[in-house]
């Protein structure tokens, strides 16, 4: 979407010269002696084992195209219950622990499909849908989403015009109004591994966090994600030079990526230079300001704090800048529910179903109209 874009450089930052990717990546910092390669961990992410190859073969025996065979396999996984999997957010897992084990996050599934589809002569590539910046806290600090689907390439068998599909694991979230791009095997990888950095951060296991960042970044090094957690490792160790040099590097990976700008403000902001901490807040601040989903934040925030006003005039704003979002038009309905504005409400419902791209939630909306 355009609205991530920035336009102009970015801020500047001091002469001082910063740890680079060498000494970022070396550990000594942190444990006083770099880690040693032989500590990084080697998962083959998308590997089958025979049953799976056999749960394949049975899939898609006797079909004869391309578009037969995906059919088939997607409606074996949903015989099989692989679409109705238990979803845990943690549990970043390789194809063949998500297969066994039934469970996994969004990018799990997704690396099983390719697997999957791959063993079947599929032609499978990732995807990053880019999903808005959504904001929480303090209305400062953004997440950012990494939702990866599949795309199944040219199903036609060569006729004209060719059909790509695509496959995705978290339809109540998706809509094809999101841009897309493809991303290599690689770069999936790094996210692979910087999930698994990013829940070892949480638990308080440094080192086994780090030796994670270090695999991510060495698969991969422009995802920003991870040089971003690299940085914030950094700072939870009083490293915050090295910090620093994790920010910067995960702007020249991607200058829009405002979790990197947002520390950096933080971090400027500690150190008293203040001139340079306020171009990085003002870089983020214009960037909400534009982005409707922070507007959505704004009224969500108002709205539990009885400001029932504010809240009104926040979702204003947001579909005033992005007016298909079904979800605006949803909290509207909300919002004037609480007022006593019935039939403005219902109205604002109705324009949330109709915005709404999946078959599911243009049922709830079918109820909560009825129910009004």
């Amino acid at each position: 979407m355009g609205l991530l874009g920035c336009a102009g450089p970015l801020p500047s930052r001091p002469a001082a010269n910063l740890p680079g990717y060498a000494e970022l990546l070396s550990g000594e910092a942190l444990f006083g002696a770099p880690v040693a390669a032989t500590e990084l961990p080697d998962a083959d992410v998308r590997a089958t084992d025979e049953e799976m190859r056999a749960f394949v073969r049975k899939a898609i025996s006797g079909a004869n195209s391309h578009e037969a065979r995906l059919q088939r396999l997607l409606r074996a996984m949903l015989g099989s219950g692989l679409f109705s999997l238990d979803y845990q957010g943690e549990q970043t897992l390789t194809a063949q622990e998500t297969f066994h084990a039934g469970a996994g996050n969004c990018l799990a599934f997704t690396n099983l499909f390719v697997a999957l589809a791959r063993e079947a002569h599929l032609h499978v590539t990732y995807q990053q849908v880019q999903i808005p910046a959504m904001w929480t806290g303090d209305g400062d600090t953004a997440i950012l989403n990494q939702h990866v689907n599949v795309r199944v390439r040219d199903t036609t068998d060569g006729r004209y015009p060719p059909r790509h599909q695509t496959v995705d694991f978290n339809l109540p979230h998706y809509r094809g109004t999101y841009a897309q791009r493809l991303i290599s095997d690689s770069h999936v990888d790094a996210l692979f591994y910087n999930n698994l950095a990013a829940s070892a951060m949480r638990s308080g296991e440094h080192r086994e966090a780090f030796i994670y960042l270090i695999k991510a970044l060495s698969t991969n090094q422009e995802v920003a994600a991870a040089w971003t957690n690299l940085g914030v490792l950094y700072l939870r160790n009083a490293r915050s030079e090295h910090a620093e040099g994790a920010f910067h590097m995960a702007l020249q990976a991607d200058p829009r990526h405002k979790p990197a700008m947002s520390n950096l403000a933080r971090l400027y902001e500690q150190r008293g230079m203040l001139a340079l901490a306020g171009e990085y807040r003002d870089r983020v601040r214009r960037h909400q300001q534009r982005n409707p989903y922070y507007h959505l934040f704004l009224a969500e925030q108002a709205f539990a704090e009885e400001r029932p006003g504010a809240a009104l005039a926040s979702i204003d704003q947001a579909i005033r800048l992005r007016k298909d979002e079904h979800r605006f038009h949803y909290m509207r309905a909300v919002i004037l529910t609480h007022i006593g504005r019935h039939e403005a409400s219902r109205a604002s419902l109705a324009r949330a179903r109709e915005y709404a791209s999946v078959a599911q939630l243009q049922e709830l909306y079918d109820r909560k109209l009825n129910e009004l």
